[in-house]
């Protein structure tokens, strides 16, 4: 089990997400509203192409939005995304902390690829939450990653919480959904900002697909 852990911390770090040092949220992001992604259209983006990224149907993408033709789509444009397509691989996972998502899954953030979602907190709640039951096999300092905490579940899911301030779980213990497991920490500009991830196995996974 100890080299199993030691496997994956190893792939963690060698995956270390950016430093948190940009307040600013990219134009080409999706955006999050009442926990459904909500896209925004780019330069180059097709139906069929957004279709693929959250696993939806051209067909029903175009009956959520009330599109004609799946032609002609414009930059800026807000793409809703069914409901019955964003949590349909586990539906128990939860936000870790309240706030708004500045950075998204494999975006490009300081020419690193972004595994996870970057969450800044709109208010003084500075605490996270476990996102599901499970084992804690890290709390610690994290080379690249500041504080960092890392639950093992079931079906080898795990959920990693980094660029925290303080920690309040330790390894070996077990921590329950819901529960306080620590606070998050600031970047450069002051902002109060965690790094989350899910992972299946060591493979990083969009949040927003298991998220409720």
């Amino acid at each position: 089990m100890k080299i199993l852990i030691s496997l994956f911390l190893l792939f963690v770090i060698s995956c270390a997400p950016v430093r948190y040092q940009s307040n600013k949220i990219l134009s080409e992001s999706p955006l999050i509203k009442k926990s459904r992604p909500v896209y925004l259209v780019k330069n180059g983006d097709s139906l069929w192409r957004i279709s693929k990224r959250y696993g939806v149907s051209v067909d029903d993408l175009m009956k959520e939005n009330r599109l004609s033709s799946p032609q002609g789509l414009n930059i800026g444009q807000k793409l809703y995304i069914p409901y019955k397509y964003v949590n349909k691989h586990n539906a128990s996972f939860i936000w870790p902390i309240k706030g708004e998502v500045i950075n998204f899954f494999k975006e490009n953030v300081d020419n690193t690829i972004n595994n996870g979602l970057n969450i800044k907190i709109t208010n003084n709640n500075k605490k996270v939450k476990a996102s599901i039951d499970g084992d804690v096999i890290f709390s610690n300092y994290l080379k690249g990653w500041g504080k960092t905490i890392i639950l093992k579940h079931g079906n080898n899911f795990y959920t990693v919480y980094a660029n925290l301030d303080t920690t309040l779980v330790t390894t070996g213990t077990f921590a329950k959904k819901t529960q306080p497991i620590g606070t998050v920490g600031s970047g450069k500009n002051g902002d109060n900002i965690l790094h989350f991830e899910i992972r299946k196995n060591s493979v990083p996974k969009d949040p927003l697909r298991f998220l409720n």
